[in-house]
């Protein structure tokens, strides 16, 4: 069995569920992107609220989007699905037929979910079931655009560096007043934070957490300086502010339509296409709302687009101040962890289901107290959880940029601190990779309470989760320098 002891004992190969870093020497880039569509049928059950939602409408449609990289030693493919969480068992599927259709090993390929909650279900969250013929479909579909992204590799050059962009972000964790937190859903009145309190609110003290303004991009042309894909990373957990039932990529294919726009390729007959690709970078406890002044009145879409047309701006300056070369060292690692899951206990079991006896058989859309919401939410953590599970912790080299992953939607002090202690400047981060394991708080934040850390399947792990994922991304980043 390979474990990372056995690793250091054997020459650098790269193995499924080890920590096992591939290095390659610059040689001349190749690079290639696509696009796939993955807009579900009306009537397919919305993830992103506690409640299920059935979609009536679709406003735009959904893609994967995805960049593939040669240099003559290694291959990496790098895909993100407008969907509010993708599972292990898609992602994993999806890479075994990449691997078996362009000879792409697992660790070389990063996959991750955007997080728009206007998507259909792909993993089981709340209440909001996956259908088993999406949840196929979108595996094939992932990786269709990964193998049309490799069978367009052209040669290439590449750019990278990071903007700012600090108007849109906001910590949405805030301390209160003393008194002023509600009870939790288990009837607790431990909370010391407050996820959205009433915006403009008194009681609000202040943010609870940081925010980390800056917007990493790497941009890809051909050899004539054609635009081949263009990929950021940002920590802004999603917009919303869709129509009801509506299907929405959100404010992620907003920005890719106005980035098209920018770059002079929005005429959609052109071909090769140009590819933008917004990934979600540390947005657990981030949004672009700031609760400490009385919200504004936006029409449906409105602030989406705003934002969109902001965050691209600066990555089009950005993408302009760049310095291009035709050489990259190619270079991947990937480490499987096992984590603790916080179980409940016989006492937690009991009392839930006494709440649920005593709600009855759940409304068409599901139960709509937060009392009855959690209650479901353990027993069925305690009917079909195992104690521990395993999930992935990433990293890439794309020349001197450094990417580092999360399965979940982290804190955002865990992208600050490894971007802190990365050898590369920059590294980007994207969480909701390879897997979902809901939300990774930082320990502070397991103590401080509030609804990323209430227990359920948004959010399970063991305490720990945090400071263990962040030691193997900087661990790894730290081989691949």
């Amino acid at each position: 069995m390979w474990n990372r002891r056995h690793f250091l004992k054997t020459s650098a190969v790269c193995v499924w569920g080890a920590y096992a870093p591939m290095f390659a020497a610059a040689g001349k880039l190749r690079a290639g992107a696509a696009t796939v569509n993955v807009t579900p049928p009306l009537g397919s059950s919305l993830a992103g609220l506690m409640t299920d939602r059935k979609a009536t409408e679709i406003h735009d449609e959904l893609h994967v989007r995805a960049l593939a990289l040669d240099n003559g030693n290694a291959r990496l493919g790098i895909a993100v699905i407008d969907s509010c969480a993708v599972p292990r068992t898609i992602i994993d599927r999806a890479k075994e037929m990449v691997r078996e259709r362009a000879g792409v090993p697992a660790s070389h390929l990063l996959v991750s979910a955007t997080h728009t909650h206007t998507a259909p279900a792909a993993a089981y969250l709340f209440q909001s079931q996956p259908d088993p013929k999406y949840v196929e479909g979108l595996a094939v579909r992932i990786a269709d655009c990964l193998q049309l992204a490799f069978a367009r590799l052209e040669p290439a050059r590449i750019g990278f560096g990071s903007g700012s962009e600090p108007r849109l972000v906001f910590n949405r964790r805030y301390y209160m007043k003393p008194g002023s937190i509600p009870p939790d859903p288990f009837g607790r009145t431990t909370d010391r934070v407050k996820m959205n309190p009433p915006p403009g609110s008194p009681d609000i003290v202040k943010p609870a957490g940081p925010t980390d303004p800056e917007v990493s991009v790497l941009a890809i042309e051909s050899a004539d300086r054609r635009p081949i894909a263009l990929l950021a990373s940002y920590a802004l957990h999603y917009v919303g502010g869709t129509g009801p039932g509506h299907v929405s990529a959100d404010y992620f294919g907003a920005w890719a339509d106005t980035m098209e726009r920018l770059a002079g390729r929005a005429d959609s007959n052109r071909f090769p296409p140009f590819v933008p690709i917004l990934a979600n970078a540390c947005s657990g406890n981030i949004n672009g709302v700031n609760f400490q002044k009385p919200r504004e009145q936006h029409a449906p879409y409105e602030q989406m687009r705003t934002y969109a047309e902001i965050l691209a701006a600066e990555c089009f300056r950005t993408w302009r101040t760049l310095e291009f070369n035709n050489t990259a060292e190619l270079a991947a690692s990937i480490e499987e962890m096992e984590l603790g899951v916080r179980m409940p206990s016989s006492g937690d079991i009991a009392a839930a289901r006494k709440i649920l006896d005593n709600a009855g058989h759940a409304p068409l859309n599901g139960y709509k107290q937060l009392p009855e919401i959690y209650a479901r939410e353990t027993v069925l953590l305690s009917e079909t959880f195992p104690a521990r599970v395993k999930t992935f912790v990433q990293a890439l080299r794309i020349g001197g940029l450094g990417i580092a992953t999360y399965p979940g939607e982290a804190f955002v002090e865990l992208g600050l601190e490894a971007k802190a202690k990365s050898p590369f400047r920059p590294t980007m981060l994207i969480e909701l990779a390879n897997d979902y394991r809901g939300y990774i708080p930082t320990v502070e934040g397991h103590e401080l309470g509030g609804y990323e850390t209430w227990r359920a399947k948004s959010s399970y792990l063991e305490k720990n989760a945090a400071p263990t994922m962040v030691a193997s991304a900087v661990q790894q980043l730290g081989a691949l320098a």
